[in-house]
């Protein structure tokens, strides 16, 4: 029997309360995974972003199904609030963007925190949706300084192989000082928040253009048959991982060109329905095998962004359908799930329950 719209958001809210519950330290941080850590040791910016965006998924369930929800006493003002607090806290003005920790002095002077420009996409599209589910919590400023770094990231060195690309970690330091790698990861999600904030009024001069990080993704770690390899190492070299977010972003990326790029919208919107058909295939066929379910969250998510984009009904269907099984396969929650484990079936569960007129606010 097919799991109704009302149990996947009584799922989402009771997911939701036990993330609280395991995760939550004061302030609306969260802790670290592992049993080893440091006392009151943080989450790292890339699972604390996925809780964050799990909430704010939550959230965006329609309120008659969250009140018809058993035992639901979802606060979603009052968690968001705690999370933009904890947010901050990772704030780092060298990047300026979003540490991977929250940056202490002694990292200052040691010259350490890495920074890395996939886990401030996530950030920068979470405060997106923010801002278009709750205009008055609104942090695009953050989210445009973010944008700006990630445009700071984009491989200028001519001489380099497949010049050109989003590096994964900021150079020159720490990390970066070795780890030259340019991934699809960290350039079609940046890509993405530049055009979400551009569809908030909020246009981002300069070049790469959302157009150019698209065509360097394809032209580089493109397989020819609709699906997207993971990186292009520093040494030239190629990853061929197909991971199922790289797919969702590069189609979320091509179905948002799809309204901003004129005479070339259409062929944005086929090539956006032409990778959800290719990764849902390709998944399906594999049971997901080895696909993380946060990896998987982000696909569902961008195939959500097309949905509301496309008019092709047999393929809204296919999405509608492959994120109900997705949710079904999450759920229970694992005692021992990590932080993003815990988010990403939060992030299903919610998604299932939305309502498809709102799918335009997701980021």
């Amino acid at each position: 029997m097919e799991t109704s719209a009302a149990s996947f958001a009584a799922r989402a809210l009771e997911g939701h309360a036990s993330l609280c519950a395991r995760f939550e330290l004061g302030g609306g941080a969260l802790r670290r995974d592992g049993r080893v850590h440091p006392p009151g040791g943080v989450a790292h910016l890339w699972p604390f972003a996925r809780a964050f965006v799990a909430t704010l998924d939550v959230a965006g369930i329609p309120a008659e199904l969250r009140a018809g929800a058993p035992g639901s006493a979802f606060d979603g003002d009052a968690v968001i609030a705690r999370r933009l607090r904890a947010l901050e806290r990772y704030w780092d003005e060298r990047g300026p963007a979003y540490a991977s920790d929250p940056p202490a002095r002694l990292t200052r002077l040691l010259g350490g925190g890495d920074i890395y420009y996939d886990d401030n996409a996530w950030a920068g599209l979470a405060l997106v949706q923010l801002a278009r589910q709750r205009p008055g919590d609104s942090r695009v400023d953050r989210a445009l300084a973010l944008a700006d770094f990630a445009r700071a990231g984009w491989d200028r060195d001519s001489s380099a192989p497949s010049p050109g690309g989003v590096f994964w970690v900021q150079q020159g330091r720490g990390l970066g000082a070795r780890n030259h790698d340019r991934n699809a990861i960290s350039t079609a999600p940046n890509a993405e928040l530049i055009l979400h904030l551009e569809a908030l009024g909020k246009p981002i001069a300069g070049e790469p253009g959302p157009a150019e990080m698209a065509r360097w993704v394809t032209d580089t770690l493109g397989t020819g048959n609709d699906l997207f390899r993971d990186k292009i190492r520093g040494d030239g070299t190629i990853d061929n991982a197909l991971w199922s977010y790289n797919q969702g972003s590069m189609l979320g990326l091509h179905a948002l060109l799809s309204e901003r790029d004129g005479p070339d919208g259409p062929e944005h919107l086929r090539r956006a329905e032409a990778i959800a058909r290719a990764a849902l295939g390709h998944y399906e066929a594999r049971r997901y095998a080895g696909e993380p379910p946060e990896f998987v969250a982000i696909l569902m998510r961008n195939l959500l962004v097309l949905s509301a984009r496309t008019d092709d009904d047999g393929l809204r269907r296919w999405i509608a359908r492959a994120l109900r099984e997705r949710a079904d396969a999450a759920w229970p929650i694992a005692p021992g799930a990590t932080l993003l484990q815990h988010s990403a079936a939060v992030t299903l569960q919610a998604l299932a329950a939305w309502d498809p007129a709102d799918h335009r606010l997701l980021a």
